[in-house]
């Protein structure tokens, strides 16, 4: 079972944008994370300018890397998320069906940023602060 969550920044204005991430949301896996590897706001815009993703970090592709030998999968890539759009053209998670991966998304406030996030089944919000880094908030 999937630990879906969304990930993002707070903008200056207070907004908050963020993407969807489908596999292991909990704080236990995401935030030592984000803390290591996105560290400024600049990081995290790039992080989730492609859009939804599968995981935040993986060394996984979409087109199967698994070994039936082993009954593992195999190292594909430097660690690293796993988006959407890489699945390529198809009706994934995007309300036109044109492409996989859904574009970041911006909320006014943190309390509607918690709605819509729940709106898409997350359970868990991260999002950073330029001030003083990462938040996560529960949303359910």
């Amino acid at each position: 079972m999937a630990t879906r969550s969304a990930i993002g920044y707070i903008r200056p204005d207070g907004s908050i944008r963020a993407v969807y991430c489908h596999w292991d949301g909990s704080p236990g896996h995401q935030l030592p994370i984000l803390t290591e590897h996105y560290s400024g706001v600049r990081k995290v815009q790039a992080l989730i300018k492609p859009g939804s993703m599968s995981s935040l970090r993986t060394t996984q592709l979409w087109h199967s890397n698994w070994d039936s030998a082993t009954q593992t999968y195999q190292p594909a890539r430097d660690p690293q998320p796993l988006y959407h759009h890489e699945r390529g053209n198809g009706p994934w998670c995007c309300g036109d069906g044109s492409a996989y991966g859904d574009p970041p998304l911006t909320a006014p406030t943190l309390g509607e940023a918690i709605n819509l996030w729940r709106d898409y089944g997350c359970e868990y919000l991260y999002a950073f602060s330029k001030e003083d880094g990462w938040h996560h908030y529960a949303i359910n």
